[in-house]
């Protein structure tokens, strides 16, 4: 039964990741993501049923649209493909814990959990494909990630498994990142002459703060700020002429999801050298 429905989150992952690739491009396009109707590119040609099946329809239309022939751009089915693995992590790190007893032992809190952090990773994944586009994180996303939040653990306070007390730390948490964040940032731009982190960097570790509490935003900081010189690394090797301005929203976010799966081991490995 755990391959069966994680074959159904591997398929619902899929359908997921094509539509957050869709609505990246309507935000940095400036259009309507809601009502606006799917098309190409190159011939505008509104796309059918058929012609929006994930990684199928990319495979059987030879990665070419149907109208005009001009090539479809491989970030389509590499969207589709990632968000869907990224799913696939998130059900397998909740499934395999131990205690949890497979999927069959898995009970309402847990799936909570997992759809929460399931929208979560939804935003993650929307912010690192706007901030890698046009350098842009947007105040919408954030807000539906700190909504989503907000009404899980509602959820979870009403059912008893969460209590406001836990709200309170989780929110002060989010709050206390992102001003030190703040201060931080304002420093380096004292220091360096320039802006060195952008007010949506500072806004989302804000956000992940409150998913991660404070040892998950301690850990967040350092893991990021390693990924995002791991990244600027690659990026020289791999593009030399690139501009010197490096989109952090993607580290940030890619932190975020490792912490999401992996912040209870962390914190429970470096907390065992204080004891």
């Amino acid at each position: 039964m755990i391959i069966y429905y994680g074959g159904c989150v591997v398929l619902f992952g899929l359908i997921f990741g094509s539509f957050l690739n869709c609505t990246a491009m309507r935000l940095v396009r400036g259009e309507d993501f809601v009502r606006g109707r799917s098309h190409c590119p190159h011939c505008g040609h509104e796309l059918t049923a058929i012609e929006l099946i994930p990684v199928i329809s990319f495979v059987i239309q030879g990665g070419r649209c149907r109208h005009c022939k001009e090539k479809i751009s491989y970030r389509y089915i590499l969207a589709e493909i990632t968000f869907a693995l990224l799913s696939l992590g998130l059900y397998l790190n909740l499934v395999l814990t131990p205690g949890m007893g497979g999927i069959w032992g898995l009970g309402i809190e847990q799936l909570l959990i997992f759809l929460r952090d399931w929208i979560l990773t939804g935003c993650l994944f929307l912010v690192t494909l706007t901030d890698l586009e046009n350098c842009e994180i947007y105040d919408g996303v954030l807000i539906f990630g700190f909504v989503n939040f907000l009404i899980f653990e509602i959820v979870l306070m009403i059912m008893q498994r969460s209590s406001l007390s836990g709200l309170l730390f989780s929110l002060l948490a989010g709050l206390a990142v992102g001003a030190v964040m703040l201060l931080i940032s304002l420093l380096m731009d004292k220091l360096l002459k320039k802006e060195s982190l952008g007010g949506g960097d500072i806004k989302l570790f804000a956000l992940l703060g409150t998913y991660l509490g404070f040892y998950g935003a301690y850990e967040l900081v350092i893991i990021s700020c390693v990924l995002g010189l791991i990244f600027v690394a690659i990026r020289k090797l791999t593009r030399p002429d690139a501009p010197k301005e490096f989109p952090f929203g993607p580290a940030i976010a890619l932190g975020g999801y490792i912490l999401l799966i992996t912040e209870k081991y962390i914190t429970a490995w470096y907390q065992s050298f204080l004891i």
